[in-house]
């Protein structure tokens, strides 16, 4: 098994184990933007079918009205929102730094992608929430000319967010604080 190929599995493990000690798990539906909004992050993590019916979170996903049909190799990720030295290569960072992501049927991600995600939100009024959502591949990594890239571009800074060029033209705005981001705010 290829080293990448090993920590991809090793990382899985670590969430199966952590994910029943969150709530809710990885950021399945939630995050620090406003629910419907987009945001993009970089997957680094697929799931297999296998290992998603073994996630606590696989409850969440059927509550929020996915079927388990449709539950199959790919169609949840993991994702970094921020990057990548400092602090965010502790194991604790790392956790708050990832989000579980559904992946629709339609869509194919691969490793080092960066997503495009409609963000969800935990379950209200009885429902069962809403799912942090991939919506599209928004590049790969050796998409010529680069459109998406960790901002700014100092490898040595701990808290970097994925941009994108075409950003600031359609409508997204950047978040400062302490969860800084680039979002479109939902419609």
């Amino acid at each position: 098994m290829s080293t990448l190929l090993q920590q991809n599995a090793l990382l899985l493990s670590l969430v199966l184990f952590t994910s029943a000690c969150s709530t809710p798990p990885l950021g399945i539906q939630s995050d620090h933007v406003p629910a419907g909004s987009l945001r993009v992050a970089q997957v680094f993590a697929i799931a297999q079918r296998e290992d998603i019916l073994k996630l606590e979170a696989y409850k969440g996903i059927i509550a929020a009205g996915v079927a388990d049909s449709d539950l199959v190799d790919g169609s949840v990720v993991l994702a970094r929102i921020y990057c990548c030295g400092g602090p965010s290569r502790e194991t604790s960072a790392e956790y708050a730094n990832r989000r579980m992501l559904y992946v629709p049927r339609n869509l194919k991600v691969a490793l080092w992608d960066f997503v495009e995600v409609r963000v969800g939100r935990p379950p209200e009024h009885g429902d069962g929430g809403r799912l942090n959502t991939v919506t599209r591949v928004v590049a790969r990594p050796a998409d010529e000319p680069e459109s998406c890239w960790w901002e700014p571009r100092n490898e040595r800074l701990w808290l970097r967010l994925p941009y994108c060029a075409w950003m600031p033209n359609e409508g997204w705005i950047k978040q400062g604080g302490l969860f800084p981001a680039w979002y479109k705010p939902a419609p």
